[in-house]
């Protein structure tokens, strides 16, 4: 998370402390007060001392009495006043509660890493990121999505966390795309495009322009390290009306994260509901979830014809050059032949790497 909690560290007094250093300049006591307004002397008493909140009736009233300045001075102090109390008691709560075992569900160390932030401002950015007030709120805010986070053994903790520190980039990482409707049959056209960038072996040149090219078909595209115990890959959600896909890293390497891309974009095309959350795991291969293997056949199709792998893989002579030759064939770059032949099990994990 790259943003900063800023501190205010003025010091602020109650407003009646504030009044009577201007009644006093004016030479005007408590008694004499209390006879120009009209309130009663403990009234006057308790709101000097700050043991009461300011009111309107009696910022209106000062105001006729100190004379130049407005009832707003008053009461936007009061309020600044009672903001920094409030504030002061939201420390003291989170002070009060296991604040170590909230940092290490929650992964402080790694989401506030090099942000210079103390444990309690940790805490309150991460319940700002959250978008929850209190960590007591965690679970009955995403009760709805902890069966489908469970399904792989991530922790459900640190995928929220990975979820919403996706959006917070969204609008960093994307153009302004308001006003370009997503239309499936637009993306359905463009899927050649796709893959032509994905023959680019500069992965973040290739990724780069696939966002661009998702920007001007309406989806958000958004690339944000995995959280340890997250165990996503990616992910398909909605974001101000528009589809928007997140890509974990989790794997850097070209063919990992195009796969991981063409597998969010089967989901676009064939299960997308505004009203709902996909996510992808690490080892979607091992999910009995319908939706994740239908969309691992598609990426898997979408960059080699099965029929054409299946004469490949028949002749099994697998070699540098007849790699490169398929590869060429299939107009994918050799090391999407390689990840698919390594995951087929058809080579050992070994061989061939460095056509990745």
């Amino acid at each position: 998370m790259k943003g900063r909690i800023i501190v205010n560290n003025e010091f602020i007094v109650p407003t009646g402390k504030i009044i009577k250093e201007y009644l006093d300049e004016n030479n005007i006591n408590q008694k004499e007060l209390c006879a120009r307004i009209g309130m009663s002397e403990k009234h006057i008493s308790n709101l000097l001392n700050g043991n009461s909140r300011l009111t309107e009736e009696f910022a209106l009233k000062l105001e006729k009495v100190l004379v130049g300045i407005p009832a707003s001075y008053w009461l936007n102090y009061e309020i600044k006043y009672r903001e920094m109390l409030a504030r002061d008691a939201e420390v003291f709560k989170l002070n009060q509660c296991s604040i170590d075992d909230v940092a290490k569900k929650f992964r402080f160390k790694e989401v506030f890493a090099g942000l210079g932030l103390t444990l309690i401002e940790q805490a309150i950015a991460m319940l700002k990121l959250l978008k929850i007030s209190d960590f007591a709120n965690f679970d009955a805010t995403y009760s709805n999505l902890a069966v489908e986070f469970m399904e792989d053994g991530g922790e459900k903790e640190t995928i929220v966390v990975w979820l919403n520190l996706c959006e917070s980039e969204i609008e960093i990482q994307n153009v302004d795309i308001d006003g370009i409707a997503y239309e499936s049959k637009e993306v359905e056209k463009s899927l050649e495009k796709f893959k032509k960038i994905a023959n680019n072996t500069n992965v973040e040149l290739s990724i780069n322009s696939c966002r661009k090219l998702c920007n001007k078909l309406g989806i958000y595209l958004v690339l944000c390290e995995a959280i340890t115990n997250s165990k996503v890959r990616g992910a398909l959600t909605t974001y101000k009306g528009h589809p928007t896909i997140y890509l974990s890293r989790r794997y850097k390497s070209h063919d990992n994260i195009w796969f991981a891309f063409i597998h969010e974009i089967a989901h676009l095309l064939k299960h997308y509901n505004k009203k709902d959350i996909i996510i992808s795991y690490e080892d979607t291969e091992c999910s009995t979830n319908s939706k994740e293997l239908e969309a691992n056949k598609y990426a898997r199709d979408f960059f080699i014809n099965p029929r054409e792998y299946e004469e490949f893989v028949s002749l099994n002579q697998f070699t540098a050059e007849s790699i490169k030759r398929f590869a060429k064939k299939e107009n994918v770059l050799p090391g999407i032949v390689v990840a698919r032949l390594q995951h087929d099990k058809k080579v050992g994990y070994e061989k061939f790497s460095y056509l990745k």
